[in-house]
């Protein structure tokens, strides 16, 4: 299929996947489900349903850009697997927000509101700047060219991934993060703190020829960073 032209202008979820379209124009103007129109040769987004109130799922296209998408977005507003190099045009409103596995320099133009998981994996970060901050599911944000979390989120409802990149310290890591945080991969070997205790795990890192011991502090509800 290579056109929507002919589709129904409000429907339930709609599922466009797996066709050769090379524009939305011409499909559903309100989705009262989901709208998938993952795997198709999309470059934008021009044409997109303006309301959604499930997920929306546009990964595994060539999208550039992020115009056209809707405002909100009341489920998963899923765009990995692109080219984007921007979020802008985005939506201003998700449940979670998937823009993993871009080309993402920035998260600037990201949602200004996220009420799930954000995950950011996988493209070249050099800064979570546009991240938002208070994340009520999960926050990935791991494989990106990361050296600090500056501008990440403050707080994470769940689990938190800032594996596979360049940090060198666990400064403005968040301050309360309720489920595991997994920093593999990153330029720290383990280290041995003075008194090792049950509930603190220690990390050495290394930067330009000085050592560092940076210790988080795991308690009953959430995890802690502290700076040596």
């Amino acid at each position: 299929m290579t056109s929507l032209e002919g589709a129904p202008r409000i429907t339930g979820s709609f599922d466009c996947s797996g066709n050769e379209l090379s524009s939305l124009e011409g499909g559903p103007d309100k989705i009262n489900g989901d709208f998938n129109c993952s795997s198709n040769r999309l470059s934008c987004l021009k044409g997109a349903p303006k309301k959604v109130k499930g997920d929306f799922n546009c990964s595994g296209n060539r999208l550039i850009s992020l115009l056209g998408s809707p405002k909100k977005v009341k489920g998963v507003f899923d765009c990995s697997g692109n080219r984007l190099g921007s979020l802008y045009g985005g939506p201003l409103e998700t449940g979670s927000f998937n823009c993993s596995s871009n080309r993402l320099r920035s998260l600037q133009g990201a949602p200004d509101e996220v009420h799930a998981g954000f995950d950011c994996s996988t493209n070249q970060l050099a800064s979570l700047d546009g991240a938002p901050e208070f994340v009520n599911g999960d926050f990935r944000c791991a494989d990106n060219w990361l050296e600090n979390l500056a501008h990440g989120p403050v707080e994470v409802a769940g689990n938190f991934n800032c594996s596979g990149n360049r940090l060198m310290s666990l400064k403005r890591f968040p301050k309360r993060v309720r489920g595991t945080i997994d920093c593999s991969g990153n330029p720290a070997t383990a280290c041995n703190s003075p008194k090792p205790e049950p509930d603190r795990s220690c990390i050495r890192l290394v930067r330009d020829g000085s050592v560092r011991c940076c210790c988080q502090e795991t308690g009953e509800r959430h995890i802690k960073a502290l700076s040596s």
